[in-house]
């Protein structure tokens, strides 16, 4: 399957290596490149994400071939205006309808509607910008509560750790729930309150 992750400036990291480490997982377990990963971004060469670290691309987004089995777009820690990252949002309005699962994380769902491709769907993000999400984009339902919502071939989540959350989704869609169980376990911390003193010698 053809995973497109979605880099452009100032996105924010931990929403793409978390479920960048989900995908690598399952390939161990499945024993080959089930989820071939493609890093897409404006044009060639490194991207810079929030924190200031550089992620290479593997492709520019008109050098792409859609369809891809699933896109994410991750979201950033400032939400801009409609202007922004207007080519990212023409790809997506491009190859959107033709992607057979959709992903966006936190408010990585502004670029998702700005693109048309949530309107009379359901779309989670964080809930900070839910009051705005759905004030600029009234044709989108949105739902601030859960960590993940699925609708139809639309996933989205609340945010970066949820962004996991919505990964392992996706492979236990492909998988089964062993497999995701097994990743889970593999990624994630303990529940809080699970961790034991350490004792002095």
């Amino acid at each position: 399957m053809r995973v497109a992750m979605m880099l452009y400036a100032g996105f924010q990291l931990l929403e793409v290596s978390g479920p960048m480490d989900v995908f690598h997982q399952a390939n161990r377990l499945y024993g080959g490149v089930l989820y071939e990963a493609h890093l897409i971004g404006p044009s060639p060469g490194p991207v810079f994400s929030s924190n200031g670290t550089a992620v290479g691309t593997t492709e520019c987004l008109f050098d792409t071939r859609p369809p891809f089995d699933i896109v994410v777009v991750p979201g950033s820690p400032v939400v801009g205006s409609a202007r922004e990252h207007r080519k990212l949002v023409d790809w997506l309005s491009d190859a959107g309808p033709r992607t057979h699962r959709l992903a966006c994380i936190s408010n990585g769902a502004f670029l998702l509607a700005r693109a048309g491709l949530a309107d009379r769907r359901w779309l989670t993000t964080h809930w900070r910008d839910a009051d705005r999400l759905a004030a600029e984009y009234p044709l989108v339902h949105v739902m601030s509560n859960p960590g993940c919502l699925k609708d139809g071939n639309l996933y989205s989540s609340g945010g970066a750790s949820a962004g996991i959350h919505l990964a392992l989704s996706l492979v236990r869609e492909d998988l089964g729930e062993h497999a995701a169980g097994t990743i889970a376990t593999a990624l994630l911390t303990p529940p809080a309150g699970s961790a034991k003193r350490a004792r002095n010698n």
